[in-house]
């Protein structure tokens, strides 16, 4: 069910429509997906249902108007699962809950690392994990890419020396086992194999979807965001399926104190 109090709500959703952070890929296309994954979506949790305008012009300011709302909706205790949009929005949601939540350990669930450099100082979708990393929000060795299945050689070149974790598609078992949490949860649709989600910008996936909703319960993230859904690209599988993940999302989500 949903409510229109903050103090009721056992989550608080984010929406946070944006294709601002998408500049070396022409398949853009994110911007309605929180409209399309959360129309007539129900809930037996109580959620609340928030949303920013962003600017869409200017990433900088996006980004800022990001990080002010999420500081005011995490000052209501409870879990903040937040809907984008490409994955851009990350950054600044996951930079305000990681000052908050200095325990919480940064869950990657991508086909990409997302560590490539910045172009012209803009922190694009491609570049998030490396961001949080060198402003010091994030500890390399705090940080657990899952579902990986290409890296770029430039990406190759910064992780080298850096003690991040990595686990391919084919090691969930493994990730299950060694993850302690807690856990801020990024989940990039794209980290879905193209059956469950040929709608976003670079479909380059292997996992089940049953295996994402798999580690979700099994994790239950503190807070977490969902991301890159495309629904122009959309054949009828991809808002379904992101459909399911924040269902579950919510289901899991700790009612707070």
């Amino acid at each position: 069910m949903r409510t229109k109090s903050p103090e009721d709500a056992n989550v608080i959703i984010q929406k946070l429509p944006s294709d601002m952070g998408i500049h070396r890929n022409p398949r853009k296309g994110t911007l309605n997906a929180p409209e399309e994954i959360l129309d007539n979506l129900k809930f037996k949790e109580k959620v609340l249902v928030d949303e920013i305008f962003p600017d869409e012009f200017d990433l900088k300011q996006t980004q800022e108007e990001i990080m002010n709302n999420t500081r005011e909706l995490s000052a209501y205790g409870g879990p903040l699962v937040s809907v984008g949009g490409d994955h851009s929005v990350t950054y600044p949601a996951a930079k305000v809950l990681k000052q908050k939540h200095q325990e919480m350990e940064l869950l990657w669930l991508d086909a990409h690392l997302d560590v490539k450099e910045k172009v012209e100082d803009h922190v694009s979708h491609d570049v998030v994990v490396r961001q949080l990393v060198e402003e010091n929000i994030f500890e390399p060795e705090e940080v657990h890419f899952v579902g990986i299945t290409r890296i770029d050689e430039d990406e190759k070149k910064y992780i080298a020396d850096k003690n991040f974790n990595f686990y391919r598609p084919d090691e969930v078992k493994e990730f299950l086992e060694d993850f302690k949490g807690p856990a801020y949860l990024s989940i990039d649709v794209d980290v879905l194999a193209p059956k469950y989600a040929e709608g976003t910008g670079y479909p380059d996936g292997a996992l089940d979807l049953e295996a994402v909703l798999e580690i979700i319960n099994s994790v239950k993230p503190i807070h977490a965001d969902l991301v890159e859904v495309a629904p122009p690209f959309d054949e009828g599988k991809t808002v379904e399926s992101a459909r399911r993940v924040l269902s579950c999302l919510v289901g899991c989500a700790e009612e707070k104190d």
